[in-house]
């Protein structure tokens, strides 16, 4: 069964913000700290409310990422993995910064258990790994990261792609 959402009305900042990300943005890390130093350049590319999707294999550098976009916006405690919880909740200046990875569903439909939809507000950021896996049940991605690990060299290379949806 799907889930409708109640539709959310972006302040005009907010929409023109995004508007004039239109374009990939792309990124190039040769190490965690480098990874770290983009989290916080995305960061200051995303405004509440919003949704974004994270792509990439297992040990891409998904958390890791999502660790410095959170930080970024202020938040001081300790971020952790959601994966055996799934999400992850860190309240920070602007509003909620929710943290979900879904590897672990087996059925899209088991999202429904976490409520996200009771979740999803105006001051609400949801930074959302493995979205694929619940898909037709998340709320619309209003931007997508695209994480990419050379994992055939000796380097520690990850290309993160950023994509704006309109």
């Amino acid at each position: 069964m799907l889930r409708s959402f109640k539709p959310c009305s972006k302040l005009v900042l907010s929409m023109v913000k995004l508007e004039t990300q239109a374009r990939p943005s792309s990124f190039s890390a040769r190490s965690i700290e480098q990874t770290h130093d983009i989290g916080r350049q995305i960061a200051r590319q995303l405004v509440f409310p919003s949704c974004i999707y994270l792509h990439g294999d297992m040990g891409a550098g998904k958390t890791t990422l999502t660790k410095s976009i959170i930080q970024a916006f202020g938040y001081a405690g300790a971020v952790t993995s959601p994966t055996y919880n799934l999400v992850q909740e860190y309240p920070v200046d602007q509003g909620v910064i929710y943290h979900m990875d879904l590897y672990r569903l087996e059925d899209p439909s088991e999202i429904e258990f976490l409520a996200v939809d009771d979740m999803w507000s105006e001051r609400s950021l949801f930074l959302i790994e493995w979205p694929e896996r619940a898909a037709g049940h998340l709320q619309a991605a209003d931007c997508e990261i695209f994480i990419n690990k050379a994992f055939d060299t000796s380097q520690d290379t990850r290309d993160i792609t950023l994509n704006f949806l309109s």
